[in-house]
């Protein structure tokens, strides 16, 4: 038998002459030259495929265009997908391996991680297929899971680095997704991806028997992880998604099920977890203006706070307020990024709404007062921070329905003055801060820049402002590598809010009492202490 004739055995255990398919398509003659090619493949370009006969008995070494190994894997591919479709897939299936992985299977750099590569494969095996095999490569698993607490800033409510051994799989889809989108330009271009994965990683919670959803024998730990995933992919989601606030919800009822009665030393932070969910609820509903999911009280006894607690006093005083105003149909801050906001006012506030305004802001400076005497360093920061972006949220409650509209007719020089002091401080945060990161943080400074920009627009600016502006994109543009893309909407609105400012005066704070008159400080919302420590004096060394 020539040499130069690729071989085949029949079901009788003969050998017999065998062309590749193209060859056998156009009844032609099969030459083999080196690499196992055909002549005619190499000169056209085409992939050199010997499929074999349907009476073929084996299927022997060296016989197909592709190894055998891929060649079974592909087949069990494409068979999972058509049980999927009619719905007889077995639960029991063993794991296909990846082609990305089978090569990196047994380095020596990937030993030791063997629970991460274990939830890896439960989430590759869920994920949809058209998503690409790069996100499943064990050297960029690997890098974005150990540089996930270098890459992201600590978490308020739980600055204590957490470590697991044992991850499940839905945090591991959160801390691929959430340090993809931190990571270099190459690892930026995977996050929407994986935020796919995030999603229906999520979604098998929700479907009986399946592997994410299925609760191991420690439900307590796979529980908390749970949570951890949904809170961590809910800072990075909220505004874009408004599943978010569906995520918030199973998360509240994981906790419920699964905290344990009693919590000691040696347990999870129960607590701190509880409080993050808690503010991630809540500044979902301040952009909504939607009712808070997550009570102020939890029921769990081990889950409630001393009402000295930082972030339990500055939730419940949010959760009231945001209460007060939901289901009104009031314009919401979103909506000013969404072009839904009206021209006009669409509803009339009352006495009552004024006096829930005033009790909110009194709250608020009592809070700052209160914790800034005794924080000192980075958390002193923080809690400016928190101050300064909740006082927005404060004086936003009338703004969208004045058609975002800094010179509307029904607000008063007052209201002026201290909503663009409040955005004014609120925009400097990124020149003093290096933690912001979470969508809320973004949408509020970038609110923060609208109000400042219709400042300068009507001669009411200051010398920095522009600069404090590009220094807010600057950090924008950073982080607009996601699908889908909460950057690229707040570039876009605050470059065409930008593109209106051509008073040449407005950077002139010689003629802002000019022009929005004498203001009666003693008129005002929040108090005048609270306004002379936003002027960063007493903050930044």
């Amino acid at each position: 038998m020539s040499g130069s004739q690729r071989l085949q055995f029949d079901a009788r255990g003969q050998k017999t002459p065998k062309a590749c398919i193209n060859c056998r398509r156009q009844k032609m003659k099969c030459v083999m030259e080196e690499n196992n090619i055909c002549r005619r493949c190499r000169r056209s370009g085409l992939p050199c495929l010997f499929v074999p006969r349907a009476n073929a008995a084996t299927l022997p070494d060296g016989m197909m265009g592709w190894p055998e190994d891929d060649f079974k894997g592909d087949v069990l591919r494409r068979l999972r997908i058509i049980e999927d479709k009619v719905g007889i897939s077995a639960t029991s299936e063993p794991p296909v391996t990846s082609p990305v992985n089978q090569s990196e299977e047994l380095l020596p750099q990937f030993n030791g991680l063997g629970a991460l590569w274990d939830a890896v494969v439960v989430l590759e095996r869920t994920a949809p297929d058209s998503l690409p095999s790069a996100i499943w490569r064990k050297s960029t698993v690997k890098d974005l899971w150990l540089s996930f607490h270098n890459r992201m800033p600590g978490l308020h409510f739980m600055p204590r680095k957490q470590t697991f051994s044992a991850p499940q799989p839905l945090l591991v889809a959160s801390i691929l997704f959430c340090s993809s989108i931190r990571g270099p330009r190459d690892v930026t271009e995977l996050a929407p991806h994986y935020l796919e994965v995030v999603c229906h990683a999520i979604a098998q919670l929700s479907i009986p028997g399946s592997e994410i959803g299925k609760v191991p024998g420690d439900s307590e730990e796979w529980a908390f992880q749970t949570v951890l995933g949904l809170v961590l992919a809910g800072l990075l989601t909220e505004a874009i998604l408004r599943e978010t606030g569906i995520w918030i919800s199973i998360a509240y009822r994981l906790i419920l099920e699964n905290c344990p009665t009693h919590i000691d030393e040696t347990s999870r932070e129960w607590r701190k977890l509880f409080s993050g969910l808690q503010i991630i609820d809540l500044e979902h509903a301040s952009l909504h203006l939607s009712c808070p999911i997550i009570p102020i009280e939890c029921p769990l006894l081990g889950l409630q706070t001393s009402n000295r607690d930082q972030l339990y006093r500055l939730s419940r005083m949010m959760h009231t307020g945001l209460t007060h105003f939901t289901g009104r149909g009031l314009p919401t801050i979103w909506s000013c990024f969404t072009g839904d906001v009206p021209s006009l006012l669409t509803s009339n506030f009352t006495a009552v709404d004024a006096a829930v305004i005033r009790d909110w802001a009194r709250q608020l400076d009592e809070w700052l007062v209160e914790f800034s005497q005794s924080a000192d360093g980075s958390e002193k920061d923080l809690v400016f921070r928190q101050y300064v972006l909740h006082r927005l949220v404060v004086l936003s409650i009338y703004h969208p329905a004045r058609g975002c509209n800094l010179w509307s007719n029904s607000t008063t020089l007052q209201e002026q003055h201290e909503l663009l002091l409040s955005a004014r401080a609120t925009l400097k945060l990124h020149s003093h801060d290096d933690s912001i990161w979470s969508n809320w943080d973004q949408v509020m400074i970038t609110w923060a820049a609208l109000i400042v920009i219709q400042g300068a627009e009507g001669s009411a600016g200051e010398p920095d402002d522009i600069c404090n502006i590009q220094i807010h994109l600057e950090k924008l543009k950073q982080t607009m590598g996601l699908q889908p893309r909460l950057g690229d909407r707040l570039v876009a609105r605050i470059e065409t809010s930008l593109a209106n400012v051509h008073t040449p005066g407005s950077h002139d704070t010689s003629e802002n009492v000019g022009i929005m008159g004498p203001v009666d400080q003693s008129w005002q919302i929040f108090d005048q202490a609270s306004l002379q420590s936003m002027l960063y004096s007493d903050w930044i060394a």
